[in-house]
């Protein structure tokens, strides 16, 4: 190829580069999508060091369910495995679509539904209960575990009630655990299946007492301060009690002198 030929296959693209390319050379017309169309990026969101994630309604409801466990015998004590698969089906849940938006930094999109979540009430070992489900095997070093689960989970009230939501909590933990979609972390729990009530009772537990440590809510100081204030009450009526105290002490020893000094003294007669 000479020097002319490049000089021309140079200029026709530089042309091509100036050129505007327009809708009808396209053969379509382009249209920005609106907000509703464009895909909402699920962020991964995790409960913090108390077991909550997401933010407090004014309504909540308590997810009570049961489970098996089979874990490595010889290594950390069944207490601590429950604690720390309890933090694996929150987190599990929390990441799940039956919230609009688990995380404080995110505007949901729309009202409604679930907004927080709380491992509390504690996952129990229930005593005197054998798996049936599941089973340990002493030869390969392994036990098993019976387990009462539960969770409470705050949401927003459409008037619909929370029946419909507490039956898609209830399925979720299910599925999740029995399908395998639940990552489990701790590496002496070897299996997981959610069974039936092995107590043949409801097994409904009392509702969780609302956590202090929430995320997105950076008012730290408003959960001591009516602890301030009533020790500076209660200082303020130790110290008038005291001082009343001392006031009627004083005023009934004062009393007592009188009566004896205008007392008739008995002695010799005059």
């Amino acid at each position: 190829m000479n020097q002319f030929t490049k000089a021309i296959i140079l200029a026709a693209m530089v042309s091509m580069g100036n050129a505007q390319t327009t809708d009808d050379d396209l053969g379509f017309h382009f249209d920005a999508p609106i907000e509703e169309d464009v895909p909402i990026v699920a962020i991964p969101c995790f409960a913090n060091e108390d077991g909550f994630g997401g933010a407090i309604t004014d309504t909540s409801f308590t997810i009570t369910y049961y489970y098996e466990m089979i874990y490595r015998s010889g290594g950390d004590d069944p207490e601590t495995l429950i604690s720390s698969f309890e933090k694996d089906s929150t987190n599990f849940l929390l990441q799940s679509d039956l919230f609009v938006s688990p995380c404080s930094e995110v505007v949901p999109r729309q009202g409604g539904g679930a907004q927080g979540i709380s491992s509390n009430p504690p996952d129990e070992a229930l005593e005197g209960f054998p798996c049936g489900t599941l089973s340990g095997n002493d030869a390969q070093g392994t036990s098993c575990v019976v387990v009462n689960g539960a969770f409470e989970v705050y949401y927003l009230d459409d008037g619909s009630g929370a029946d419909a939501l507490k039956q898609k909590f209830e399925n979720s933990i299910k599925n999740g655990v029995n399908n395998g979609n639940l990552a489990i972390s701790h590496p002496d729990i070897v299996e997981v299946e959610v069974v039936s009530d092995p107590t043949g009772t409801s097994g409904d537990k009392d509702p969780a007492e609302k956590p202090d440590n929430v995320i997105g809510n950076p008012d730290d100081d408003s959960t001591t301060t009516p602890i301030i204030i009533g020790a500076v009450v209660g200082g303020v009526l130790i110290v008038g009690a005291l001082a009343l105290y001392q006031s009627k002490k004083s005023g009934s020893s004062a009393g007592a002198a009188a009566a004896s000094s205008s007392a008739p003294s008995v002695g010799a007669d005059v």
